[in-house]
């Protein structure tokens, strides 16, 4: 496993860019490209907006047989929403915990996190709905591929061992899992109902960035502290 980043001292900024924390253009794209999309879905006519839901979400199976040529609703149902809750929620912690994971990996592999988190998500549901006609909408898989690579920068120590970091992460991904499970079944936002959450879509995601954040992060230029010491060799 790639050694682990420190959160405390992020890499320096590029010249000309604030060392805070700050929306990145990458992020800031996203979040306006949700924005966009759901925008198109509030303020269509009926009839276009049911042409947006109907061709853009996540749909696979119909009556028990499989449409492959859907499969292309893995990318765009991410950026459809049900409601301004549901996309204000995706879009502030992409905003949030995906500008902070941006920081340590740049604007491709930030993009990289986001589609193949909400792809691995979307086949996630698929498979434990296998032959069900499930339709699914949101980023939310995304979302938690962010919160996942998030665990390295603000769970894991720099100053722990290898086995004390995988210990924290391994501690991490049981608490989120079950946040997961007891939002899913026992709670949701107002207005949804609580089966319309699809927790096997944020697993997947969570994962997903869980693993493969350190391999985005490592070798990184500017040389990304590690636990290891300052300035790791890319």
């Amino acid at each position: 496993m790639p050694p682990l980043l420190d959160a405390r001292t992020p890499p320096p900024p590029r010249r000309g860019q604030p060392s805070g924390l700050t929306l990145a253009p990458a992020p800031l794209a996203l979040v306006v490209a949700l924005l966009l999309v759901f925008a198109a879905q509030r303020l269509s006519p009926p009839d276009i907006a049911q042409w947006i839901l109907v061709h853009g979400a996540l749909l696979i199976f119909i009556g028990g047989q499989a449409d492959w040529s859907r499969l292309y609703t893995l990318v765009t149902s991410l950026f459809l929403h049900d409601g301004w809750l549901h996309f204000g929620f995706n879009a502030f912690w992409l905003a949030t915990i995906g500008s902070l994971v941006h920081r340590f990996v740049g604007p491709w592999r930030f993009l990289l996190i986001f589609f193949l988190g909400g792809i691995v998500g979307g086949l996630a549901l698929v498979l434990s709905h296998w032959g069900e006609t499930v339709i699914a909408i949101g980023a939310s898989g995304s979302v938690f591929a962010f919160l996942g690579a998030g665990g390295h920068v603000f769970v894991a120590r720099p100053d722990d061992t290898r086995a004390e970091r995988l210990k924290r992460l391994a501690a991490f991904t049981v608490v989120m899992m079950a946040l997961n499970l007891a939002f899913a079944f026992f709670g949701t936002l107002p207005g949804m109902d609580p089966v319309s959450v699809a927790w096997e879509a944020h697993a997947g995601g969570f994962l997903t960035g869980l693993l493969l954040f350190p391999l985005l992060a490592r070798g990184r230029e500017g040389g990304l502290p590690t636990s290891r010491g300052r300035g790791a060799p890319g």
